[in-house]
């Protein structure tokens, strides 16, 4: 089968989130397919040493071509804050213009004239827009998330008027672009029944495959429990979501658990922190704020429990698999946990407030038999349902569908 994965990151280095998915899951497909990528180069993703050309070539070590655009915010009314104005007033959601280049799709006629491609992975909803490009092929949505609910969360959540003003009349966007692109696409790929289900509620008639997100069980390994009061949280800080759940954490639970257990550490690893977390680390000596590393096994080795206080944002938490694969134990919020096949008191510990996260942290924290049997349960958990080359499958299958469901490719004026 030969795959045209059109996307909106270039997957490396596969450091959280979309790009460690996208990563992975084209690895796992190149093992039975042709695959050629076309994708958007964000800059903010990838380290100021890695350059587009690095991508690439870690790509074209499984994939027959890797070719980029770069996604340029020097353009006037370009800019992340232009686009979100020029959203606020117009008529479409802010990641359609986003992902509207010219130069993307003029390289993907290009690409669809000269190469006879049996399926296309459309990799966000904000790429759909180029479905009348892509001619008589079998064609997949893939989402991350269910963008619509993702940020209707973000709206209710939010405590400012104009932000929740501005994230209400997003949501009814990217509702409405839903409404009218997922049906047109032989099948849309989802993390989790639960986003299935949202996704047919929004976009009745939709076909829907999930396709969960997962963990490389040979590169992510079980650790011996450290024994030391360390906690953990891995994540892009370059992201709402997680930047949330960190001043929610720091200002809630941290008190909470510093006044039972002095000794304890929390080390905050991920990308493109923002300068109030910084200076939260430089004002307090139990707290790190590491930035971009690149491997964050280490990390995970020194944590005794890795916590998860999320409450906002959408598809599933490659942190809690990520943790669960190494033998960490993991606290987390019901919603950062929602969507994965994982059971409270059996392969994680969930708090639903302030009381219930700082209990089930301080529990972990003393008691290291209930670490060790939580360890044991999320490993093989994890191993059986969320290794990449089982969840690769599900992704082949997924095409398969679209190649038997063409959808209403070709048919948009």
């Amino acid at each position: 089968m030969k795959v045209l994965w059109l996307g909106h990151n270039l997957a490396f280095p596969p450091k959280g989130g979309a790009l460690q998915r996208n990563y992975n899951l084209i690895r796992e497909i190149s093992r039975k397919c042709e695959v050629h990528v076309l994708a958007f180069d964000q800059p903010i993703t990838r380290p100021t040493h890695v350059t587009p050309h690095d991508c690439a070539r870690a790509l074209l070590a499984f994939c027959a071509s890797v070719d980029w655009v770069e996604m340029s915010s020097s353009a006037p009314g370009r800019s992340r804050y232009g686009l979100a104005l020029r959203g606020f007033v117009g008529g479409e959601p802010y990641d359609f213009a986003w992902l509207r280049s010219s130069h993307m799709a003029e390289k993907l006629k290009r690409k669809m004239g000269s190469l006879s491609f049996d399926v296309v992975h459309v990799d966000t909803l904000g790429l759909a827009q180029y479905l009348p490009l892509l001619g008589k092929v079998g064609a997949l949505l893939n989402h991350h998330d269910v963008e619509s609910r993702k940020i209707e969360v973000r709206a209710s959540n939010a405590r400012n008027p104009v932000m929740r003003a501005y994230f209400s009349l997003e949501a009814a966007k990217l509702l409405t672009a839903e409404r009218k692109w997922c049906p047109q696409f032989g099948v849309n790929a989802v993390v989790s029944d639960e986003e299935g289900e949202v996704l047919r509620s929004t976009s009745p008639g939709v076909k829907v495959h999930v396709v969960p997100n997962g963990v490389d069980t040979d590169f992510f390994t079980c650790r011996p429990d450290p024994g030391r009061p360390t906690l953990l949280f891995c994540g892009s800080l370059d992201m709402h979501p997680n930047q949330e759940a960190m001043a929610y954490f720091l200002k809630r639970i941290w008190p909470r658990l510093v006044a039972q257990v002095p000794d304890i550490e929390l080390y905050i690893v991920g990308r493109n922190p923002p300068r109030w977390l910084e200076e939260a680390g430089k004002n307090n000596p139990r707290v790190h704020v590491t930035g971009y590393v690149d491997d964050v096994r280490p990390y995970f080795q020194h944590a005794a429990v890795c916590v998860c206080p999320i409450v906002s944002g959408g598809g599933t938490r490659l942190k809690i698999l990520d943790s669960l694969a190494m033998g960490v134990p993991v606290v987390s919020t019901p919603f950062a946990a929602s969507g994965l096949s994982l059971e409270h008191e059996r392969h994680l510990l969930l708090g639903d407030t302030d009381e219930q996260f700082t209990d089930a942290t301080l529990r972990l924290l003393r008691y290291p038999s209930l670490r060790a049997e939580l360890a044991r349960a999320g490993a093989d958990r994890v191993d059986r349902l969320y290794s990449w080359t089982v969840v690769g499958r599900t992704l082949l299958d997924a095409y398969d569908m679209a190649l038997r469901h063409p959808g209403g490719i070709g048919r948009l004026p």
